[in-house]
């Protein structure tokens, strides 16, 4: 809340150096004082989810409700506790709701409305998401930072408003010409509608600009790249292993461009080419025009760390060899490897 003591001030610079501790004794030390005060509740919250302590963040977040029955934050922090850090969406939601019933700031209203609009999406209620984003106000009248209008109109194209999306992306595409994640939604929203020449257009701009990006942290060599497959390709059954052992791996940047000129989405993960196992010789053997790509810059771009660039490596190989033993990807899908 505004007009937090020099006290809670301290107690706060003190968490984001890392100081649990001490930033936990501010907290504590202003409670015995108040044990009501808004502003040390919400320090202590910090203090508890800073160390995985996530249910006595939200106890303490729900005294802070109750405290300042008017604050959107203590709400809005509950919400995001449940939803990310203890997978629990739908008590989630009910802050979220909360959250953004009592914004009574722009931000705040906007913070909320996104985790509203996420979590409703998550649990399958896209009436209920398209409810939400109605509270907004037309894009024209409401000027945003370019990374939070990207992510209101992939929740529109996620909420099946597809034609609201595609307005959104295109302003932000007429913006600024070379943001390649609105050129991106506006080949998703193309080929929603089916309109073939508008989605291979924006996606040989993709395709372009992304060629142009440098290579994203968190970065792997290629022969990093190459070892984390070889280990991914070991949890496979002998058997297969020795039927795929002559299919070459191949580490590129991106998909070519004569492939996006057809149609090929410029941000796959991963690519089988060549024909599946099941239809190849009945002598048996690898077919011999047939090999495993791996697109680093699209890889690097969807992971998080490195740990989690290891694990994109591993899923998308193992899901490209299932396509190699004929496998679809519904069939896919029911192991995990979608």
């Amino acid at each position: 809340m505004s007009g937090a003591d020099p006290g809670i001030d301290k107690g706060w610079r003190q968490l984001e150096s890392g100081n649990h501790a001490s930033a936990r004794g501010v907290a504590e030390r202003e409670l015995r004082n108040d044990p009501e005060n808004p502003d040390a509740l919400l320090l202590l919250a910090a203090c508890h989810r800073g160390q995985g302590e996530f249910e006595e963040a939200l106890a303490a977040l729900a005294r802070a409700c109750v405290a300042a029955p008017d604050w959107s934050e203590p709400a809005q922090w509950s919400a995001e506790i449940l939803g990310q850090d203890l997978d629990r969406p739908a008590d989630a939601l009910a802050h979220a709701a909360l959250a953004l019933d009592r914004a009574d700031e722009e931000d705040e209203f906007l913070d909320a409305l996104v985790l509203k609009v996420g979590l409703e999406i998550q649990l399958g209620k896209t009436k209920a998401a398209q409810a939400t984003l109605a509270e907004l106000p037309p894009a024209e009248e409401i000027a945003l930072p370019a990374d939070l209008s990207l992510d209101l109109a992939y929740m529109f194209l996620e909420a099946e408003l597809g034609e609201e999306a595609e307005n959104r992306f295109r302003m932000l595409a007429e913006r600024d010409g070379d943001n390649a994640e609105a050129w991106y939604g506006l080949g998703i929203c193309a080929e929603e509608r089916a309109d073939e020449a508008a989605k291979r257009e924006a996606w040989l701009r993709v395709h372009e600009l992304d060629g142009k990006a440098p290579l994203q942290g968190p970065h792997m060599s290629e022969a990093e790249m190459a070892e984390v497959a070889e280990q991914a390709l070991k949890e496979l059954p002998e058997a297969a292993r020795k039927l795929i052992e002559n299919v070459p791996i191949l580490i590129v940047d991106l998909p070519a461009r004569d492939e996006v000129e057809h149609g090929l989405d410029p941000r796959l993960l991963g690519l089988f080419a060549g024909a599946a196992y099941s239809d190849g010789s009945s002598v048996g053997g690898a077919p011999q025009l047939t090999q495993i790509l791996l697109f680093r810059k699209s890889l690097e771009r969807m992971a998080i760390d490195a740990d989690d660039l290891r694990e994109q490596i591993r899923i998308t190989l193992l899901h490209e060899t299932g396509h190699f033993f004929g496998m679809s990807e519904d069939d896919l899908a029911s192991v995990g490897l979608d």
